[in-house]
């Protein structure tokens, strides 16, 4: 066998072996997995779970159950679930813009439905500059995130944003690097 037969045929069994490494990630979320937040310091919060199916096409469908740890509050003229620690209050904020479908390379639908506005633990009102999101990425047969603060006006008023950029408003000009240190919960996992 020549060389570039030989080169091209490893590079087809490497690449078939990878697509089978991200198949199976997507397959062992199968069920339910603990929605995990965390810091650096060893606590570990379980908000809720992620109830994952076939989706069809290589998507996996999803659905969000918040636990009975998650409280009721009316902030800003709406009802929130929050979960309230010593310096801070995290009040989740879903976003359904889209089918609750996820891919191997398109995490963002379940992003969208784990963003989160903080606040003081008494406080009344959130300000839409304190919005949390956890961009995510998959790491051996779990997902987890990293917290970027963001802007959530494009959620909370559409309109102010183009029709075609509706469904997706957020780009990455909108991410910035949250600081660990103020920030009670930085780390999100779905194990």
């Amino acid at each position: 066998m020549n060389t570039f037969l030989r080169y091209v045929l490893t590079s087809l069994f490497c690449l078939s072996c990878y697509s089978l490494t991200l198949t199976a990630s997507a397959a062992s979320l199968s069920g339910k997995h603990e929605i995990v937040l965390s810091n650096a310091a060893g606590e570990r919060q379980v908000l809720g779970h992620v109830i994952f199916s076939d989706g069809g096409n290589g998507k996996m469908a999803f659905r969000i159950a918040m636990s009975e740890k998650m409280e009721d509050y009316f902030l800003a003229m709406r009802p929130f679930l929050c979960l309230t620690g010593s310096a801070q209050r995290l009040c989740w904020f879903p976003v359904h813009n889209e089918e609750a479908l996820i891919s191997e390379d398109d995490l963002l639908p379940l992003e969208y439905a784990l963003m989160f506005m903080r606040t003081k633990p008494k406080g009344l009102h959130l300000n839409p500059f304190d919005g949390l999101y956890y961009k995510m990425h998959w790491q051996g047969n779990r997902i987890v995130g990293e917290l970027h603060e963001v802007d959530m006006a494009p959620f909370i008023a559409p309109d102010i944003m183009p029709p075609d950029q509706r469904k997706r408003p957020l780009q990455d000009k909108d991410f910035f690097d949250a600081d660990p240190g103020s920030n009670w919960l930085p780390q999100l996992s779905i194990e």
